[in-house]
């Protein structure tokens, strides 16, 4: 089994909660709902997610990121 096919093993969709975000610098998102799947896509700009203990990683656009819960992260504008 895959690496992405491991990871999409597990969690079944139940219901679905749609986020779209337009912000202006400062600007800083805590996701701490648990969730078992989420969808992180960039569509223009830049952001920054930070799981809590580990270094900031970059997004930019076109970038997609798959986070398996229910660790807690924070999406930002700068690390």
């Amino acid at each position: 089994m895959d690496a992405l096919s491991a990871l999409l093993d597990g969690p079944r969709a139940r219901g679905a909660f749609v986020l779209r975000c337009l912000l202006d610098a400062p600007w800083s998102i805590r996701v701490g709902d648990e969730a078992p799947l989420a969808l992180v896509a960039m569509a223009r700009g830049r952001a920054w997610v930070t799981f809590d203990g580990e270094d900031p990683l970059e997004l930019v656009p076109g970038d997609v990121l798959l986070v398996k819960g229910p660790d807690h992260y924070t999406v930002s504008d700068s690390p």
